[in-house]
């Protein structure tokens, strides 16, 4: 698959309690395009606390049966553009791209499923 054909799954995620933590921000799914939620309903973004060598900037983490699930989906590194982060899954198999919106109350996850690229300029111009 091309970057060109490379279409992924589109999940806007709203922030709720807001302001109640203060290095972690949790989310809940409000839409899903283009296929079904491959995360859950409810995730949360913290700030990397320089546990990782990999260093990236915050962690998702997705809630399955009532628990926060360990380990971590994956971190979120800086990309090229501003409020723009990737990460991936199960071992660079699907591609993740993070948009954040100026306040940081929503999120877009772009997911790619069965795709993987280093190469984000042409995905980042069609996300931006």
């Amino acid at each position: 698959m091309t970057t060109a054909t490379a279409t992924p799954i589109i999940h806007v995620f709203k922030e709720y309690n807001i302001g109640k933590f203060k290095s972690t921000k949790h989310y809940e799914i409000k839409t899903v395009t283009n296929g079904t939620n491959q995360l859950t309903d409810i995730i949360n973004i913290s700030k990397d606390r320089d546990c990782a060598q990999s260093m990236p900037e915050y962690w998702i983490q997705i809630r399955e049966d009532n628990k926060w699930k360990k380990p971590r989906l994956t971190g979120l590194f800086k990309t090229s553009e501003n409020l723009i982060f990737k990460g991936d899954t199960e071992k660079k198999k699907n591609l993740l791209l993070f948009r954040f919106s100026k306040d940081a109350e929503t999120l877009t996850i772009y997911f790619y499923s069965n795709f993987y690229t280093k190469d984000l300029r042409t995905l980042l111009q069609t996300i931006n």
